[in-house]
């Protein structure tokens, strides 16, 4: 009871909210990374996947940052046109999707997984992980 009256006293509210909130978001976080669908990877596991015939590499990220480099043999459409063409992706290929810094890669990758596209796969770090492991780039 000491506790509760600890954590309610009028001096203390403010840290108690904060300390709540900082709670929910800790198992917040904790459920999405166990409800999504797609897998996050790093550099190395995604050269390994690259090995695969079958795999599609989807460069999210807009026209003028692809002038920094991207990955050879990828197909390209920006994030804002996914959406709307979808039909261009094979659902029954493995798809690795990356951007910038691997957000927006994993915001496409939630999307497919929820249009019924099953092996997918997160560049984490995007291109900028690629770069700094020195893997190829194509300019």
């Amino acid at each position: 009871m000491e506790i509760i009256d600890f954590l309610f006293a009028e001096d203390q509210l403010f840290t108690t909210i904060t300390l709540i909130v900082l709670i929910v978001l800790l198992i917040g976080n904790i459920v999405t990374d166990k409800l999504k669908k797609y897998e996050d990877l790093d550099v190395t596991a995604a050269t390994s996947l690259m090995d695969d015939e079958n795999l599609i590499i989807l460069d999210v990220r807009e026209k003028k940052e692809r002038k920094n480099g991207y990955i050879n043999g990828d197909i390209h459409i920006p994030l804002s046109d996914v959406k709307n063409q979808l039909d261009k992706l094979d659902k029954n290929k493995s798809i690795l999707v990356y951007c910038r810094s691997g957000s927006r890669s994993a915001h496409i990758a939630g999307l497919l997984t929820r249009n019924e596209y099953e092996k997918i796969y997160n560049l984490k770090g995007g291109i900028q992980a690629w770069k700094r492991a020195k893997m190829p780039v194509k300019t």
